[in-house]
């Protein structure tokens, strides 16, 4: 069962890592284009409704999703029911949605979102139908077929949100690329997939996995309100101007703190809830994802501190200088936030849903009174009090994988501290470089050298590691 396990989980990672890197690529291109083509109030407009959206979606969802995963042997009246729950839940919310949009509208005092949220909240419905499918492929563990789906339907709809940006539709070009985006890839999941409904509705099925995923959900809306609640205090506070300005500096914050992590968690969700009750396992898989997590992810999130002016200017162009500084501070959060997701899906795999929603409460408050306070001091303030938030929330993830997956939390510092101990001197040497006045590609080329250089001279675990994962994703069939 092992090798078997192994094998599918290996076979999914290579796809699953075309599938977010993929994506990430496509969505970096395409969002360059945008970025030349529509102002900063543009993408201020839409992330203002982030937080309804995100909360609306967390609240369709129901943690179904992840229920089905976590269950070992789903039936087909489980996947059936979750399918008709979603569809008739996201009208409903929509229906919501679309009422409430004048309110809204008037409280940023910003007219344009009316219709904009009257239109953009359709991707409730179609998100509702594409999370059941997706998590029957993931628990299968067929990363392929999502994979082809998924860069197929956002490569269509990009440049059908592309045309629309170059012929002057401003902020809908962003809500048609979004809505293109999920009607395409249900037909596209609905076809790899294969799998189709059966007429049967089961309370007793809703009631079951409500059970695990309600926690779930709970947990998750604190989360979705709480990291979307910046939208709503800048945009009330400040502008769509300076919205625009952080969202697209937190666009390019994600792709370094979260691709790697959601592309490992992604794949390895299925697996650690198949090797829950092997504890000695389950923490060995852990920290091997730690290692190659922070291996990669914490010299690319230096180099984009080290390099964030150029790398915005060169991206995006002149206008888009004010992100430069928000962008820096995103970064320093990074380092944690790469690290969240792995603790938080290690104790869900083993059942511990409660827990993470108990938990919520602390993690997400604390965000919301940092926000708060931060508000107090400008953006800036806004910025560092999330930064404070990541690292209270890995801590906290950390605390429970302790607690419940015995991993502990000075297992995991000693699991790190080479990495961080080799980024934290290669960064010094590089800002150095900088201080004295020398160009930026011989700050970033030291780094590079410095990093890997003393990765080799200290034989770090985590580069062994990494090569070997590389190796075997590489020459598996």
């Amino acid at each position: 069962m092992a090798e078997t396990l192994g094998s599918k989980a290996a076979k999914g990672a290579i796809w699953a890592t075309i599938d977010r890197f993929g994506y990430l690529g496509l969505q970096f291109f395409v969002n360059l284009i945008l970025a030349r083509l529509l102002m900063p109030d543009d993408f201020g407009a839409v992330g203002m409704l982030l937080i309804f959206i995100a909360v609306s979606n967390v609240l369709v969802d129901s943690g179904f999703g992840s229920a089905l995963v976590q269950k070992k042997t789903p039936t087909q009246t489980d996947y059936s029911t979750v399918l008709y729950w979603n569809i008739s839940f996201s009208v409903l919310l929509y229906a919501v949605l679309f009422v409430l949009s004048p309110l809204i509208a008037d409280f940023f005092k910003y007219p344009i979102l009316r219709p904009v949220l009257q239109v953009y909240g359709i991707v409730l419905i179609t998100n509702g139908v594409s999370s059941i499918l997706l998590a029957r492929l993931r628990k299968q563990l067929a990363f392929k077929q999502i994979a082809i789906s998924d860069l197929s339907a956002y490569m269509i709809a990009s440049c059908m949100g592309t045309y629309l940006a170059y012929h002057g539709y401003g902020v809908w070009s962003l809500v048609g690329l979004q809505i293109a985006y999920g009607v395409i890839l249900i037909g596209m999941l609905w076809s790899v997939s294969r799998w189709r409904p059966s007429l049967e509705f089961s309370k007793e099925s809703l009631r079951q996995l409500f059970g695990f995923g309600g926690y779930i959900m709970a947990a998750s809306i604190l989360q979705e309100a709480c990291k979307n609640l910046q939208g709503i205090i800048i945009g009330k506070k400040f502008s769509a101007t300076q919205m625009g300005y952080y969202s697209q500096a937190a666009k390019l914050e994600q792709v370094s703190s979260t691709s790697l992590p959601q592309v490992i968690v992604q794949v390895m969700y299925p697996v650690y809830s198949a090797i829950q009750d092997d504890a000695e396992r389950l923490v060995s898989v852990l920290r091997m994802n730690i290692r190659v997590i922070s291996f990669v992810a914490f010299p690319i999130v230096s180099i984009l501190i080290i390099a964030a002016n150029p790398i915005i200017i060169g991206l995006y162009g002149e206008k888009w200088l004010p992100s430069v500084p928000y962008f820096q501070v995103l970064c320093v959060g990074g380092f944690f936030t790469c690290l969240q997701n792995i603790n938080f899906y290690a104790v869900a795999a083993v059942g511990k849903s409660r827990a993470l929603f108990r938990w919520s409460f602390y993690k997400w408050g604390f965000l919301l009174v940092a926000l708060l306070v931060g508000a107090i001091f400008g953006m800036y303030g806004i910025l560092w009090g999330m930064v404070l938030s990541n690292i209270n929330i890995y801590l906290v993830n950390a605390y429970l994988t302790a607690k419940y997956v015995e991993l502990t939390f000075a297992q995991q510092i000693l699991t790190l501290l080479p990495v961080a101990g080799v980024c934290g001197s290669a960064v010094m040497i590089s800002l150095l470089i900088t201080a004295v006045g020398f160009h930026f590609t011989v700050a970033v080329a030291t780094f590079m050298i410095v990093y890997f250089g003393l990765s080799i001279l200290l034989r770090l675990r985590a580069l062994r590691d990494a090569i070997a994962l590389c190796r075997r994703l590489m020459n598996r069939r």
